[in-house]
């Protein structure tokens, strides 16, 4: 089983506490100095980040929580499990199959002492720091406020977009209690997701706000074959990948709400590169920290 894929932040360290303390100037220069040195290697992108020359997440204060919150992952174990079957062999409320297949995603979470963390630690400094966490996502991602009239007004999976300017593809700091072969991606864009000419009936964009999509790519036989025994596979609407030279279907000729971040999730992470079994979801909105920018997640397997 794969190692899960941790970000080591032991070298940072912490400038200003919670009550205002500062360091002395020797451990600051040093801090920044060592984060100042960080680069983003993309021979060593197994998930297919963004590029960056900088880690996400600078913030000596908040990368000190993410540190504590990294030693928690490591020694704790997943709430949710591919089929999460009880002694009975039935699907329980922790069963990913059940979660993704029905969009259940109320139901998702973090580690327990990682929830802890979070409200206790981390959105404490970005309240006092901050203001809300939605001006610290904002700033850190860095989107123009401005763009061309030829760019599209909604996000799509074609190379219409540029990449750091338009989306952002970072590993989830904050992870949900997933399996360790599965590492938790969000993909943030400047632009809406959901594009209402996309629609298949009038009340699907309503639906997909209330109650989110989700759904599964890159399956393999086995998966689909789970799916199938869930009777989460109506119609063989899910089909196992076959051959590294199939192609995620079109958005220009198969329109669906969910058609542009299927596309952009199977060439993202595509089986030529080892990525099998993905599960996305994009939240409802009452779901949604930041409503107002747009992001979907991914669980990304690599075999």
């Amino acid at each position: 089983m794969e190692k899960t894929f941790l970000k080591n932040y032991s070298n940072s360290q912490l400038i200003i506490n919670i009550n205002g303390t500062a360091p002395h100037d020797h451990t600051t220069r040093t801090m920044i100095s060592s984060l100042s040195a960080e680069r983003h290697d993309t021979s060593n992108n197994l998930y297919n980040e963004t590029p960056s020359s900088e880690p996400f997440n600078v913030d000596p204060d908040l990368v000190r929580v993410l540190n504590k919150n990294q030693e928690i992952i490591k020694r704790s174990q997943p709430r949710f499990t591919l089929d999460g079957k009880g002694e009975d062999g039935e699907l329980e409320s922790s069963s990913l199959i059940d979660i993704i297949g029905r969009t259940r995603l109320e139901r998702l979470g973090r580690f327990p002492e990682s929830e802890r963390l979070y409200f206790n630690e981390f959105s404490r400094i970005i309240k006092l720091k901050y203001s809300s966490s939605c001006l610290y996502l904002k700033q850190r991602l860095n989107f123009p406020t401005h763009h061309s009239d030829s760019q599209p007004a909604y996000f799509v999976a074609s190379g219409s977009l540029k990449e750091g300017l338009d989306y952002r593809v970072i590993r989830n700091e904050w992870p949900y209690a997933i399996p360790r072969d599965y590492q938790h991606m969000v993909v943030w864009s400047r632009l809406p997701l959901l594009d209402p000419s996309q629609a298949r009936t009038p009340g699907e964009l309503e639906q997909a706000r209330q109650e989110g999509l989700s759904g599964f790519e890159n399956l393999t036989v086995e998966l689909v074959e789970q799916l199938d025994r869930a009777g989460l596979n109506p119609n063989q609407r899910f089909k196992p990948f076959h051959h590294l030279q199939d192609l995620p279907p079109d958005p220009r000729f198969q329109p669906a709400l969910d058609a542009h971040i299927r596309a952009f999730v199977r060439t993202r992470w595509p089986p030529s590169q080892g990525f099998f079994n993905l599960m996305w979801f994009l939240n409802p909105i009452y779901l949604q920290s930041c409503p107002l920018l747009p992001h979907f997640h991914v669980f990304v397997k690599k075999i």
